[in-house]
């Protein structure tokens, strides 16, 4: 995507971000709908759902997690040497490290039945794959999140899979390989990354899709209420006391 002529880098991104949400969403709907719908069988076969993603991919594991709106069967997958506030150097490395997702996946307990969502926007390092195949072998349903488009440019880890090749799932970001949209004159790289801003606005539709039809069949949706609004407290107690033994980040 370009910049058009007179047009300021914010008007620019502006511009880009919208054109690419609308495709992403627009494009795959009926895919949206069917995970939406694999999302609600599994809460209400009482069930969880994990989230993981490294690097900045870990951000959308944050954002499904304990937040007003959300669901309370969402369970992150989080490692501190993954994400980049110890260590941005470090993380780059351990993403591309093999074996060290099992053991972190046996944390939670995860059983047969339940979902896991992997974010990761190359779709190609070591520590997505290796956990989506894991978990798969575990009995998980799994689904990706990634851009196709760079999955398919990006080397091969020792995995020797991309990611859209092993998830039940795959929903495509739409993004650019490199992830960045709006090209700089004069220079070869791009500035303004798509993957964070897409990757929540895709979680986000699936949240509230399937808070939806848990309603449809009849099933209380469980999802946080803020706490600066009234009876949120007691609210949230409720779904505290069911899902707070099956989350170890509350």
């Amino acid at each position: 995507m370009s910049v058009q002529p007179q047009e300021s880098g914010i008007d620019g991104y502006w511009r880009a971000i919208q054109v690419l949400q609308a495709k992403v969403i627009q494009s795959q709907r009926d895919l949206l709908e069917r995970v939406a719908q694999a999302m609600a069988e599994t809460i209400q076969g009482g069930r969880r759902i994990f989230v993981f993603g490294t690097g900045h991919s870990h951000m959308l594991a944050e954002e499904a997690h304990f937040r007003a709106g959300g669901l309370a069967p969402v369970t992150p997958i989080l490692l501190s040497g993954l994400m980049l506030h110890e260590s941005a150097l470090l993380s780059g490395r351990l993403e591309r490290t093999a074996g060290i997702v099992e053991p972190l996946l046996d944390r939670y307990g995860p059983q047969a039945g339940d979902m896991l969502f992997v974010f990761s926007n190359s779709g190609v390092n070591h520590a997505p794959v290796e956990m989506a195949l894991v978990a798969k072998a575990r009995g998980l349903t799994v689904a990706a999140v990634c851009s196709l488009a760079y999955a398919r440019v990006a080397p091969l880890s020792a995995a020797g899979k991309r990611l859209f090749e092993v998830a039940d799932f795959v929903i495509d970001n739409c993004g650019e390989p490199g992830d960045s949209l709006i090209p700089l004159a004069e220079a070869p790289w791009r500035v303004g990354p798509s993957s964070t801003v897409v990757g929540a606005l895709l979680w986000n539709c699936l949240v509230t899709d399937t808070a939806f039809r848990l309603q449809a069949a009849g099933a209380a949706a469980p999802v946080y209420a803020s706490l600066n609004l009234p009876g949120a407290a007691e609210h949230n107690a409720a779904l505290l006391e069911r899902w707070r033994p099956l989350n170890p980040h509350i």
